[in-house]
């Protein structure tokens, strides 16, 4: 029984992840930033930086800052349902997740060996967390 529940907390550790543990590619960030480009760009900006609380940054200590300690569904979320401002919620999921690993990338967060998942349920494993 004992031996049970080592197993069962050993294995939630392992699944648990943040976004400081390679959680995206950078083929996944690459396909991410021809997407941001085309969806996201024009109000975001090129750099990412926002303009104002209107249009906020998608990189900097106040982005990392603002989702710090929450999932990356979390952002996912708000990315899959809100935006683009102009058509909310038409992009793919799998669209979604390569912006968001170009966000990542962005954030000087590291890249990994498997792509960021659509899946909520994976995506809730994985905390966001600045790089510095």
């Amino acid at each position: 029984m004992i031996l049970a529940a080592v197993f069962v907390t050993a294995q939630f550790a392992q699944e648990r992840r943040s976004t400081r543990d390679g959680v995206y590619t950078e083929a996944q960030a690459s396909r991410g930033q021809g997407a941001y480009k085309k969806s996201c760009g024009t109000c975001h900006g090129e750099t990412l930086m926002g303009s104002g609380a209107a249009i906020p940054p998608l990189a900097g200590s106040d982005f990392t800052d603002q989702w710090a300690g929450q999932t990356a569904d979390d952002l996912f979320e708000r990315m899959q349902t809100t935006m683009p401002g102009d058509h909310p919620g038409t992009l793919a999921r799998a669209t979604n997740a390569d912006i968001l690993a170009y966000i990542l990338q962005v954030n000087k967060l590291p890249a990994g060996k498997q792509e960021l998942p659509t899946d909520a349920d994976a995506l809730k494993q994985i905390q966001f967390a600045a790089a510095h």
